[in-house]
């Protein structure tokens, strides 16, 4: 009996050992640091549901267009909107859903359909970059419509394969900034 009490305990203590970690918050916004986004906000900062700092303004977004002018038509200059993945991978992480929340303010404010690209690096088949590149690409509509509730029709996916590369694939940090989805304002539709 004493020893099943002692497993017991043991266990227990081991439950709450890991529930304690896993609610930790270093930031202390009061978002877990396991579903933070955003894990180092400025303390006292109001932050929503995925711990990223609240935009009390509309923070203003300039993409191109189909046409290969910048929208807003207000607009001087493009926005950088980098949404990156790991190598291989088509999940977003989710340190990038602070710029799916700067986009869905955009999204919100302009009625606009958006062409989403996607992208990978040099590593790989043609074949095989291509089919990621439309998984990424796919991925992330599927957060703007499940996660967001934009209607899908809102959203063309394409997949770019390692075309257009925005870096030198040479070393690891470009290829990193060439696993992407961009974000293209679609005025065909």
């Amino acid at each position: 009996m004493k020893q099943l009490m002692l497993s017991f305990l043991f266990i227990a203590g081991v439950t709450l050992s890991f529930s304690a970690f896993s609610w930790s918050d270093s930031d202390h916004d009061g978002v877990p640091d396991m579903k933070d986004a955003c894990p180092d906000t400025r303390s006292g900062a109001l932050v929503d549901a995925a711990g990223c700092e609240k935009q009390t303004e509309f923070e203003n977004i300039c993409l191109s267009t189909t046409a290969g002018e910048v929208y807003p038509p207000s607009c001087s200059e493009l926005s950088e909107l980098p949404l990156n993945f790991e190598f291989a991978k088509a999940e977003v992480m989710f340190s990038q859903w602070k710029t799916l929340a700067r986009l869905k303010q955009f999204l919100q404010r302009f009625d606009v359909n958006l062409c989403l690209l996607g992208y990978t690096d040099a590593m790989g088949s043609l074949d095989l970059n291509q089919k990621l590149s439309a998984q990424r690409a796919m991925a992330v509509k599927q957060i703007l419509v499940e996660d967001y509730g934009f209607s899908s029709s809102r959203f063309v996916v394409k997949g770019m394969g390692s075309e257009s590369p925005i870096a030198s694939n040479e070393k690891p940090e470009g290829r990193a900034s060439n696993r992407r989805v961009e974000f293209v304002v679609d005025l065909n539709r």
